[in-house]
C-alpha cells in the first residue's frame, strides 16, 4: 500500500491533484447555490457529471504518451472543425447565440473545445516549421483564421481572443523575435477605428461599459454594476451559503457561469474569493515551475502554451467579473457552470499530467521536436 501511494504521488504532484480538487469543490458549491431554487436543479446534476467525465479524462489522458497525442494533433484539430462547422447548420441557438451542438441529454460547445485543438495543432505545425515565411506558416495562418471566423460569427468575440493569444504564445515559445509581435501591436492598434466598425452594437456597449457602467445601468452596464456589488458585499467572511442577496433575489444574471466568482465572494467573502484566486495561480505557478526545470522540448512548449492560457482566461474573467475588463463570455476553469468547459480544461491537465507523469519518474531529455 505503501509502495502505491509512493508511486502514486510519482505519477502525480499531490499539491496540484489538491489545489484541482479544491476548485471543482468550490465549483460544484458555487453551481449548487447559483442553480438553487427551492431544491436541487438539475444543472448541478449536469455540472457534477461533466466533473466525473473530467476526472476521468484527466486520468486516462495522464497514461498516455504526450507524443500520441502530438502525432494525432490534426485528426483531432480537423474532427472539431467538423463539429464547428456543424454548429451553424444544426446548432441549438441560446440567447441569441448559436454555439451549442444539441446531443440529447448533453449540448457540446465545439469553440470551447477548439481551444485544446489550436493549441496542439499549434505545436504540431510550428515544430515541422523551418522559417516564418514559409508553406507551413500558412497553413497555420489558415488553421487559425477558419475556427475563428466561424466563432466570431455565432458570434463569440471572447473565444475568438483566445485564439488568437493561444497562437501568440505558441508563436512566442517557438522563438519568434519580440518585433514581429511589436510590429503586429501597431498594426492592431492604428486599424483599431476600422475595426471597430466591424464589432456588434452590443459589443461596443460592453466596452463602453467598462469606462463608466452607469451611463447605461439597465443595459450594458447592468451586469458589470451587480457583479462589484456582490463582490463587495461579502465582506471578510461573506453573507453565507444560499444567503447571497444579489445572486438569490436575480439581480445578479449568468450566476452559474461568467460571473460566479461574484456569487462566491458574496457568499464566502474575502476569505472564499482569496483561496479560490490563490488555488487558480497556485496551478498557474506549479506549471510554469515544471517549464522551467524541464529540458526543451514540445513538452516544455505545451507546459507554457497551457500555463498562458490558464493565467489569461482566469485573469480576464476576474477582472471582468469585478468591473475592470468588458463582458466577453469567459468561463473560469474548473469552476465556471458549462460542461464543454470542463472538459475543454480536464483535456489539457491530462496532458499536462502525463507530461510531468515521464519527467517525474525519469528525468529524461525530450526531444526538440
Amino acid at each position: 500500500m505503501k509502495g502505491k501511494l509512493k508511486k502514486l504521488a510519482l505519477d502525480y504532484d499531490p499539491y496540484m491533484l489538491l489545489a484541482l480538487a479544491l476548485l471543482c469543490f468550490i465549483g460544484l458549491v458555487g453551481t449548487y447555490s447559483a442553480t438553487y431554487k427551492g431544491g436541487v436543479s438539475p444543472l448541478f446534476y449536469k455540472q457534477v457529471f461533466s466533473m466525473i467525465v473530467g476526472w476521468f479524462l484527466i486520468f486516462l489522458l495522464s497514461r498516455i504518451n504526450f507524443r500520441t497525442f502530438y502525432d494525432l494533433a490534426p485528426l483531432i484539430y480537423f474532427f472539431n472543425l467538423f463539429l464547428l462547422v456543424l454548429v451553424p447548420l444544426f446548432g441549438k441557438t441560446v440567447y441569441g447565440a448559436k454555439r451549442w451542438l444539441d446531443l440529447g441529454p448533453i449540448s457540446l460547445q465545439p469553440s470551447e473545445l477548439f481551444k485544446f485543438s489550436l493549441a496542439l495543432f499549434s505545436i504540431y505545425v510550428l515544430s515541422h516549421t523551418k522559417k516564418l515565411f514559409s508553406k507551413e506558416s500558412a497553413i497555420l495562418f489558415f488553421a487559425f483564421a477558419i475556427p475563428t471566423l466561424l466563432t466570431i460569427k455565432q458570434p463569440d468575440l471572447g473565444t475568438a481572443i483566445i485564439y488568437a493569444f493561444i497562437l501568440s504564445l505558441a508563436l512566442f515559445l517557438f522563438g519568434i523575435k519580440i518585433r514581429y509581435f511589436i510590429l503586429a501591436g501597431f498594426l492592431l492598434l492604428i486599424s483599431s477605428p476600422f475595426l471597430w466598425h466591424f464589432l456588434k452594437d452590443y459589443q461596443k456597449a460592453r466596452i463602453l461599459a467598462v469606462l463608466d457602467p452607469y451611463e447605461d445601468y439597465h443595459g450594458s452596464g447592468y451586469q458589470l454594476i451587480q457583479s462589484t456589488i456582490a463582490v463587495g458585499s461579502g465582506n471578510i467572511t461573506g453573507k453565507g451559503f444560499l444567503s447571497g442577496t444579489q445572486s438569490h433575489l436575480l439581480f445578479l444574471p449568468e450566476k452559474h457561469t461568467d460571473f460566479i466568482f461574484a456569487l462566491i465572494a458574496e457568499e464566502w467573502g474575502f476569505l472564499g474569493a482569496f483561496v479560490l484566486t490563490f488555488a487558480l495561480f497556485f496551478l498557474f505557478y506549479r506549471t510554469i515551475n515544471y517549464a522551467i526545470k524541464m529540458p526543451k522540448g514540445l513538452e516544455r512548449i505545451y507546459l507554457g502554451v497551457f500555463a498562458g492560457l490558464w493565467l489569461f482566461q482566469t485573469s480576464v474573467n476576474l477582472l471582468m467579473t469585478m468591473g475592470w475588463a468588458p463582458v466577453v463570455g469567459v468561463t473560469l476553469p474548473f469552476i465556471s457552470y458549462g460542461g464543454s468547459s470542463l472538459i475543454t480544461f480536464s483535456l489539457f491537465i491530462g496532458l499536462l499530467f502525463s507530461v510531468l507523469r515521464e519527467y517525474r519518474n525519469k528525468p529524461i531529455k525530450f526531444e526538440s521536436g
